[in-house]
C-alpha cells in the first residue's frame, strides 16, 4: 500500500509541475498598446532644404507573449497634451512654449499602423520636410494612440502619447563647449573676462548654424535680437578647415566679427568602433547689449569646441551618431 501510496503522490506532483510550466504559455499581463517613450524626446534628423526626411515610430505591444492575430493601432494628434504641457512648464512664458509642428512640415502616409500576429512591434512612418523651419522657436508634433478596436492604449505614465521634440541637424549643429570663448567690454578687453559653459548651435541651412551672442540666455524673451549666424566655408573639397562667415540679421545690435574653424577626428582609446568628431570655431566678434538705456558693446574672443560620436559600424552614416 505504502508504494501505491507513493507512486500515487509522485504521479499527482509531476502533473502539477506540468500545469505550472504550462501557464507560462499563457499571458500574464494585459497586452497594451505603447510607444517606446513617453512625454517630450529629442529626435534628431539630418536637414534637408529639398527633400524630405523619414523618420520611424516605434509602436509597442506590452506583454509577457506575442499577439494571436493581428491588430490595427490607430495614431492621432494631441494638441490639448500639448497645451497642458506647456503650461505645467512654463505657466506665464508664453515665449518658451513648444510650437506646434505646422502639417506644411511633416505628412504621415497612414494613421493606422499594423502589428501582424506573432510580434509585438511595428513602425509608424512619418515623412519630414523641414527646409525653413525657423530654430527659434521649439516645435513638437504630438501624438497619441487611440482607442480601437482589438486592443487597449497603455494608460501608464502617459505611455500612449509621445511628443517629438523636431530637431534638425547638419554638421557643424550642436552643443559647444564654450569655456574659450571669453566675454569683456570692447573698450576694455581682457578686463573682468568671463565665459559661458556651453553655447547650442542650431540649423539655418546645410553649412551655416545660428547661436546667441556673448551671455544671451537661451530663455531670454529678447533673445532674438542676438542671433549670430556662422556661415562654414571651406578651405577646398572635402576640407576640414575654412573661414567662418559671422553676420546677424538684426542690424540694431551693430555686429562685427570674423572666424575660421577647423575639424579633426580621433578613434575612441577604449572602444574601437567609436570615432569623435571635432568642430572648433575660433572667432572675434562685438555687439551691443540692447538691454540698458545705453547700449553696451561687448566683445567675444576665443574659440568653441562641439564632440560628435559616431559608431563607424553602423552602414547609416546619421544613424551612427551617438545623442
Amino acid at each position: 500500500m505504502k508504494k501505491i501510496y507513493y507512486y500515487v503522490m509522485t504521479l499527482v506532483t509531476v502533473l502539477s509541475l506540468a500545469a505550472c510550466n504550462d501557464e507560462w504559455k499563457d499571458e500574464l499581463f494585459m497586452h497594451s498598446v505603447s510607444f517606446a517613450k513617453n512625454g517630450v524626446y529629442d529626435i534628431h534628423m539630418r536637414y534637408n532644404k529639398e527633400g524630405k526626411v523619414s523618420y520611424q515610430l516605434p509602436v509597442l505591444v506590452s506583454g509577457s507573449t506575442e499577439i494571436d492575430k493581428a491588430i490595427d493601432v490607430r495614431v492621432g494628434l494631441d494638441t490639448d497634451t500639448l497645451d497642458v504641457m506647456n503650461y505645467e512648464r512654463f505657466r506665464d512664458r508664453k515665449d518658451l512654449y513648444f510650437r506646434l509642428l505646422d502639417e506644411k512640415y511633416y505628412d504621415i502616409p497612414s494613421m493606422t499602423v499594423n502589428i501582424p500576429a506573432g510580434s509585438n512591434k511595428e513602425l509608424l512612418d512619418i515623412d519630414f520636410k523641414l527646409g525653413d523651419l525657423d530654430m527659434s522657436e521649439k516645435y513638437v508634433l504630438p501624438l497619441t494612440i487611440e482607442e480601437g478596436p482589438g486592443y487597449v492604449p497603455n494608460y501608464r505614465k502617459q505611455y500612449r502619447k509621445a511628443l517629438l521634440n523636431v530637431l534638425p541637424f547638419n554638421d557643424y549643429s550642436g552643443s559647444y563647449s564654450a569655456t574659450n570663448a571669453m566675454i569683456s567690454a570692447a573698450d576694455d578687453p581682457g578686463a573682468g573676462e568671463f565665459s559661458m559653459d556651453t553655447r547650442n548651435a542650431f540649423v539655418v541651412d546645410d553649412h551655416s548654424i545660428f547661436f546667441y551672442a556673448g551671455a544671451i540666455d537661451e530663455e531670454l524673451q529678447s533673445r532674438g535680437k542676438y542671433k549670430v549666424v556662422a556661415e562654414f566655408i571651406p578651405s577646398g573639397e572635402a576640407s576640414t578647415d575654412g573661414i567662418v562667415k559671422l553676420s546677424s540679421p538684426n542690424p540694431d545690435i551693430h555686429f562685427e566679427g570674423e572666424g575660421t574653424f577647423l575639424i579633426s577626428t580621433e578613434m575612441d582609446q577604449v572602444l574601437p568602433y567609436l570615432e569623435h568628431r571635432y568642430v572648433t570655431i575660433l572667432m572675434e566678434y562685438e555687439y551691443d547689449d540692447l538691454s540698458t538705456i545705453t547700449p553696451f558693446r561687448y566683445k567675444v574672443q576665443g574659440s568653441m569646441v562641439m564632440e560628435r560620436k559616431r559608431n563607424i559600424l553602423m552602414p547609416d552614416e546619421d544613424q551612427a551618431i551617438e545623442w
